[in-house]
């Protein structure tokens, strides 16, 4: 059964109106033309007929494109209905003689033009899986004028002549443009006019390899349908005498042919495109007539033609034109506008043409007469095949156009290697050395650090001369990182600079050196720069290990007194494995210090000794040096490394940060190996853990080094997931439908999106290189613009069985069903899922449904498992001021470690989830913020901030009503929810209005330097408040828009 949504039903019953009056016209005019043509003129023609329609289709083509071009699509709808009424009226007045051929190839040009424009116009009202759901639906209108009009004609015709047929064709195309202006409110796609480039683009440009195969479907269908449809009119009229009697035939004919159309429409269409997609589409109908042809080849006689026509002509307006139209979805509009009728009408035309010719010529030349016709089917057949292994080819060519559309907005960059004997090559890097731009410099000295130095080394020293600090610095680090190439008498110029610079410098000072000016480096250990006494002490005690003041320094440096002095000490200590004990080294990598940690791992890159390598696995827990851990990880042999990181992972102490952190590490291994590993860690109870996994498994997938049956593999793992997400989508439609349970709901949320991340990851590994990664989060939030191609993409891509446990979850048409849903509530009701979450690890999920119950269902508490419930600051809260009732809460253990404070964590997060800044941050996260927004009470008439102010915090209104005023003028009233200031948390511009409690309030106060804090750790309040700023600076650049229009 087809679903529609509200919002189609008025598009589609138009549509369906607007394709009654395309398909009523073209049978009554194709009827009246048929009947005219094969009675009243020469029908061993006919053949010619088909070569008259291709020219003059060819034609009017052209014409039609040069208008069409600059005119929007429903204007070229309305002037061309117009236009076919006229000629068909002036036609009407003089049908005889040499009018009729040209009154022939006329409907065809109407019928393929009228036809074109209908599914253009649709196609940019629906998008692709609207299409494939709908399309069919559209259909049905087509098939009842067919019905209507195969019914009407026999008692029409006996009534008033074939000849007025005529009229009702003029009345139904007079109706079209009228449907078509009423549908323009519904188009998602307005194309505009195009550019002269766009119109100077060639043929080719516009058939790519796609279209080409589309192209030879196209021509494939027309000539089968001109050799069946030659077949079909000589057997008829071979039978038939008169014009009326034809023509009563002709119409019964449409009857059964639309009759078994709309039965296709209603039953077989959506059902072929739903279970087999668009490739059982595209095979039936040439399968369909093999078995006509075949039996007209075999019987010869009027019911098996009729047959072999009926098969023709109900799937070309069912199945085969739904699944015709969707192979133009993912096609450009403007492109698709310029190509489609070029394929569909010019190279359809040329192909019947061409056919109709070579059956005129053998006809002609006698090789067959009307009685051997039948023999045609045999070349019919033959390109039939050809036409179905072209068809078979272009599903996969379909899938590729989804991506192309989806792939839009993705880049890849290849790395660039250059070869330094290409003397060019070197003179540009020279000229790059040479330019004064800085930024040229810099970049050319980025190019040559991989590099053989030797051809630059003397423009590397006559550089040092330089005024610019950062160009010293960076020549420096390079002579420091290979053989030192500076000169002498610069180095010690450098030397006696006060700065890093000079620290450098110092460091490149060789044995000999440092013996010559070793008084001078004495008296530089009072320098007042920590790089300064740092490397000069190094470099003094590499001569003199026992030089008392230099050690005192060192000792000093690595007592981390000063976390940033051992850092900087550690950076010159990286060639000097005596003065830096390796138990020193070890206690360093596994410091807490983040700045520590990344000078300690360059250390232990520069040793590579067997025992670091623990304590250098042990800074994978930490972002912000995972990345130095995992390079200087990848210097050792990976057989050392591997199973330390196995074991590490194993342990059960190991946290999941660091669990994280060696996951993300060890997709740089034996593959083999470590995708069984990943393997034991999917596990729906841990979805952080997962999470990582599943984008470790992606990358490995990506690189595709490692041949992998990822789909049979990871099914079961991929069910496990969603039927995880069904159960918690169930439990979602619980709490929906009770009081109080915001939080719980929101939660819900998190979860789902959590789960919905890691199953698109696992499906994606048998594409791993398709565009559907980038679109995860988009999908996740359900904001992808491109989420119709994507979905039609899964459709293409996907095995059946992937699809089936996806399209529920990621298809907003795809809902589960209401008796797995009733089933699944009842094994988990909803104070199950509740109990079941005050015991878990979770803090904030133990929180949220402690409190739901402690409001709504107090006696349940008292089947909550306590001894499992971990103790945390905000159940101190809820139990703060506990009735005074027989409880086994043990209330003692629930003693509040926060300050006492006006509101509550939840209620504050429930506050901050109203805000636009905060409303898309799950509660769990939002929490965080809520622990550092502090309640301040305003009294009426006081004063929040003032104008001029300095802006380093933001509020938001908890009771009462605050008023915005610019000077005496009140520009703008807060009640509760609303936030003010909240810039201030992104920059320090001053206020630029007061804030005044217009009554008894209460404000949230959140300062801007918590709040930084904070935005460190938690990626996604920084994304929220990007995804803010950037919705505002669109919503400003419409406005400018509209103000410059």
């Amino acid at each position: 059964m087809i679903k529609l949504r509200k919002e189609e039903r008025i598009p589609i019953g138009i549509l369906m109106m607007m394709f009654f009056c395309i398909v009523g016209s073209s049978i009554t005019g194709a009827s009246a033309r048929d009947t005219f043509f094969l009675t009243q003129f020469d029908k061993s023609l006919l053949p010619l007929m088909f070569s008259l329609v291709a020219g003059l289709m060819v034609v009017v083509i052209y014409i039609y494109n040069k208008i069409a071009s600059t005119l929007d699509l429903i204007q070229v709808i309305r002037s061309s209905s117009i236009f076919f009424c006229i000629t068909l009226f002036l036609i009407r007045l003089n049908l005889s003689g040499v009018v009729i051929p040209i009154f022939y190839a006329w409907v065809d040009v109407i019928i393929s033009i009228t036809i074109f424009q209908f599914w253009l116009l649709a196609g940019e009202i629906f998008n692709p899986r609207q299409a494939k759901r709908l399309f069919s639906l559209i259909g049905i209108g087509g098939s009842i004028a067919g019905i209507s009009a195969g019914y009407l004609m026999r008692p029409f015709v006996n009534t008033y002549g074939a000849k007025e047929l005529i009229i009702p064709t003029i009345i139904m195309i007079a109706l079209i443009p009228i449907f078509a202006q009423i549908l323009n409110k519904h188009r998602t796609t307005k194309p505009t006019k195009k550019s002269s480039e766009d119109d100077s683009s060639s043929t080719k440009e516009s058939l790519d390899p796609y279209l080409k195969s589309i192209l030879v479907m196209v021509c494939a269908t027309a000539i089968c349908s001109r050799i069946i449809e030659y077949q079909f009119k000589i057997t008829a009229a071979n039978s038939f005498q008169s014009s009326e009697q034809l023509a009563s035939f002709f119409g019964d004919y449409y009857m059964y042919l639309n009759g078994t159309t709309l039965i296709m429409q209603l039953f077989l269409t959506g059902f072929i495109l739903q279970k087999f997609g668009i490739l059982g589409g595209l095979i039936i109908m040439p399968l369909g007539l093999i078995i006509g042809s075949a039996s007209f080849l075999v019987f010869a006689n009027l019911s098996s033609i009729f047959i072999a026509r009926l098969f023709d002509q109900s799937f070309k307006f069912s199945v085969q034109s739904a699944s015709n139209e969707m192979l133009w979805t993912p096609i450009p509009k403007n492109r698709a506008r310029k190509a489609k009728p070029i394929i569909d009408s010019s190279f359809k035309s040329i192909a019947e043409g061409t056919i109709g010719l070579i059956i005129y010529i053998i006809v002609a030349l006698e090789f067959l007469n009307d009685d051997q016709i039948f023999l045609l089917s045999i070349p019919a057949v033959l390109i039939i095949v050809v036409w179905l292994g072209n068809n078979l080819r272009i599903r996969k060519k379909y899938v590729s156009a989804v991506e192309k559309a989806i792939n839009h907005r993705q880049l890849n960059l290849n790395e660039i290697q250059f070869d330094i004997t290409d003397s060019q090559i070197i003179n540009t890097i020279k000229e790059a050395l040479e330019n004064k731009n800085i930024h040229q410099q810099m970049f050319a000295l980025d190019l040559i650090k991989n590099m053989n130095l030797q051809k630059w080394t003397g423009k590397l020293n006559s550089m040092l001369k330089s005024e610019d600090d950062e160009i010293k610095k960076q020549i420096l680090l390079l002579a420091y990182e290979k053989n030192n190439f500076i000169e002498e008498d610069l180095l010690l110029n450098l030397s006696k600079q006060d700065d890093q610079i000079g620290a450098t410098a110092v460091s490149l000072f060789d044995k000999s050196t440092i013996t010559k000016y070793l008084n001078e480096l004495s008296d530089q250990l009072a320098s007042t720069s920590p790089h300064k006494i740092a490397s000069t002490a190094v470099a003094i005690l590499k001569h003199d290990p026992e030089h008392i003041k230099a050690k005192v320094i060192l000792n000093n440096f690595l007592d981390i007194k000063d976390e940033s002095t051992t850092a900087i000490a550690l950076d010159y200590l990286k060639n000097s494995t005596s003065l830096l004990p390796e138990k020193t080294l070890i206690d360093l990598l596994n410091h807490t210090s983040i700045e520590i940690s990344k000078s300690a791992l360059n250390v232990a890159g520069n040793r590579l000794q067997t025992k670091y390598i623990p304590a250098i696995i042990s800074n994978l827990e930490n972002i912000k040096c995972a990345q130095n851990a995992r390079n200087i990880l990848r210097l050792y042999n990976q057989e050392l490394v591997l199973p330390k990181l196995i074991s590490q992972l194993k342990d059960l102490k190991t946290s999941d940060k660091l669990k994280t952190g060696i996951i993300r590490c060890m997709t740089e291994y034996n593959q083999a190996i470590v995708i069984d590993i990943y393997k034991e860690f999917l596990n729906v109870e841990n979805l952080v853990i997962s999470s990582s996994v599943a984008e470790s498994l992606l990358k490995i997938a990506k690189k595709k080094e490692y041949e992998y049956d990822y789909e049979s593999n990871f099914h079961n793992h991929i069910k496990e997931y969603t039927d995880q997400y069904f159960r918690f989508y169930c439990f979602e439609k619980l709490a929906e439908s009770t009081q109080g349970s915001e939080l719980i709901i929101d939660q819900i949320n998190f979860e789902k999106r959590k789960l919905l991340y890691i199953i698109l990851k696992l499906v994606t590994l048998t594409i791993p290189n398709s565009p559907i990664d980038s679109h995860i989060k988009s999908l996740i939030n359900k904001e992808d613009k491109d989420l119709p191609y994507i979905l039609e993409f899964f459709d293409s891509s996907f095995s059946r069985e992937s699809r089936k446990l996806l399209m529920p979850i990621v298809d907003p048409e795809n809902d589960y069903k209401k008796e797995d849903i009733k089933e699944e509530q009842g094994k988990y009701p909803f104070e199950s899922w509740l109990k079941n979450w005050a015991i878990s690890h979770n803090n904030w999920k133990a929180a949220i449904s402690i409190d739901y119950l402690k409001k709504n269902n107090f006696e349940l508490l008292n089947e909550i498992e306590w001894d499992n419930v971990a103790n945390s600051p905000i159940l101190g809260q809820i139990f703060k001021n506990f009735p005074n009732k027989k409880t086994k809460v043990p209330l003692k253990k629930y003693t509040n470690q926060l300050e006492q404070t006006m509101f509550t964590i939840l209620e504050k997060t429930l506050l901050l989830k109203t805000v636009d800044l905060f409303q898309e941050i799950p509660g769990e996260l939002l929490s965080q913020v809520s622990k550092i927004s502090k309640a301040r009470p305003y009294e009426k008439d006081s004063a929040i901030f003032k104008e001029g102010d300095a802006g380093d915090s933001m509020f938001i209104v908890f009771e009462g009503i605050v008023s915005i005023k610019k000077g005496s003028k009140e520009i703008a009233e807060l009640k509760k929810g609303a936030s003010l200031g909240e810039m201030a948390l992104l920059d320090n511009e001053t206020r630029s209005a007061d804030a005044i409690a217009k009554e008894d309030s209460v404000l949230l106060k959140i300062n801007q330097d918590v709040f930084y804090e904070l935005m460190e750790s938690n990626a996604d309040i920084m994304k929220q408040i990007i995804k803010l700023l950037t919705a505002r600076i669109r919503k400003a650049n419409v406005k400018l828009e509209t103000n410059l229009k």
